[in-house]
Formats: structure tokens, sequence, C-alpha cells
């Protein structure tokens, strides 16, 4: 039917599935070393990669504005 649940997998077979999913370039596809997202080739500096909680907290700021100016649209209007 499909995968089975993460549940099911053994500790071994789970970190082959991770390892085979995210051990590629976002940009470009190339294998990269484990832990890696970009390719030396698509970031040349080598630039640090955003963090999840960087990622989070812009689209938190980034809701909050649209209610705050949604908020000030409505008073106005009224």
């Amino acid at each position: 039917m499909g995968l089975p649940l993460p549940s099911a997998l053994d500790a071994g077979t789970r970190l082959r599935l991770v390892r085979r999913l995210y051990d590629r370039c976002v940009r470009c596809g190339v294998t990269v070393p484990w832990g890696m997202s970009v390719c030396r080739q698509c970031n040349p500096a080598g630039l640090p990669s955003p963090s999840p909680s960087q990622y989070h907290a812009t689209v938190f700021l980034s809701v909050l504005a649209v209610i705050a100016l949604l908020t000030v649209f409505l008073l106005i209007r009224a």
C-alpha cells in the first residue's frame, strides 16, 4: 500500500530512509554529505543554511504583519 509507519521500522531502516531522502542538494540534486543542504557548486562561499527556527520566525512575523495591516485597514474603513 505504501511505506510502513515510521514506528514499525527498525532504527537502521529509518536511518537509511532518511539518508536516502535528504542527502541531495536542494538546488541541483547533486549528492552532498549528510547534514548539508546545498552542494559546494551552488554555495561556493560555504554560507550556512538558515535554521528551521529562522523559517518559522519569518512565517510567524509575516502572519502577525498581515493581521496588523488587516486590523488597521478595517479600523480606517469603519
